[in-house]
């Protein structure tokens, strides 16, 4: 529900996800007999799910069916005349559904194929820009993961001025922000800074130094720290000041310029000015080491 993507994106990838979510119901999904023997509950679940990593949005679909079975794959393949030898590795052997024309259905229902396959999904998919990855296991049910670079995504940001600068937080990693005063923050291990929020100690991430933002006035000392959290661990950046809430468009830097440390994208403000966007999970890391 929180990541939107742009209105040209969906219709190209509504084709791709519905045969997914067709195979999953077909292929994927044992009839509740077998299920009930298999210890399984009688009712398959079948899940769609949207999220934001780094520079790109993740679209998944997973189901708890019976996976996919290496050794039919591999049969299938031979049939074919696709050359697969038993040391591939999962990966590989799950990537096979990708050859065209490639079906592992015992019959052709209409639920499912339509003379569609894999094939096409994935050429849909890359046509995009995206990947799409496989993760199954047999008995247990499937997952395939769709990534398609942010390139139009909106999402809602919060606004923070470091010197001149302007920064962008996704707000869904933002958790909360106050007011600090410097003997709130300690220093630990000589070079580390941590401060303390409710009992609870978080490294302190100086955006100023970062990104090396130039300062003009030197009186001037950083009074706001604004909680992030991402890849369950939990930050404190040092700001100026918060400007406010708003929705941007996710612009790509990679494509335009290239791959920047903790940034995952940028937007063009409303006066014309680039903001970064930052790249929290890449903070939290950077924190870790």
């Amino acid at each position: 529900e929180a990541t939107e993507l742009d209105k040209g994106l969906v219709e190209k990838i509504t084709d791709p996800l519905t045969h997914l979510v067709r195979n999953s119901c077909d292929h994927g999904i044992e009839m509740p007999a077998d299920r009930l023997a298999a210890g399984k509950p009688e009712v398959g679940t079948i899940t769609l799910a949207a999220s934001h990593q780094g520079g790109s949005i993740v679209i998944e679909v997973r189901d708890d069916g019976k996976g996919l079975s290496r050794e039919k794959l591999l049969k299938k393949a031979r049939e074919k005349g696709i050359d697969a030898p038993d040391s591939m590795t999962d990966p590989e052997v799950w990537s096979l559904i990708f050859a065209p024309g490639f079906s592992t259905a015992d019959e052709v229902t209409d639920v499912s194929g339509r003379g569609v396959g894999m094939d096409v999904v994935k050429k849909n998919i890359t046509s995009l820009g995206g990947t799409v990855e496989i993760d199954s296991a047999e008995g247990y049910g499937m997952r395939v993961a769709v990534r398609l670079p942010l390139t139009l995504a909106i999402m809602d940001g919060m606004s923070v001025g470091v010197g001149e600068e302007v920064y962008i937080l996704p707000l869904s990693s933002v958790v909360e922000s106050f007011q600090v005063s410097t003997e709130m923050i300690k220093t630990v291990g000589g070079s580390g800074r941590v401060v303390e929020v409710r009992d609870e100690y978080m490294p302190v991430i100086e955006l100023e130094r970062v990104f090396n933002v130039p300062r003009f006035d030197w009186e001037h000392n950083s009074g706001i720290m604004v909680v992030v959290e991402a890849e369950s661990g939990r930050v404190a950046l040092l700001v100026d000041e918060l400007l406010g809430q708003q929705q941007v468009v996710v612009k790509n830097l990679e494509t335009n310029y290239r791959k920047v440390n903790d940034v995952s994208g940028a937007t063009i403000m409303g006066d014309g000015r680039v903001a970064l966007i930052l790249d929290v999970g890449s903070l939290v890391r950077r924190s870790r080491h």
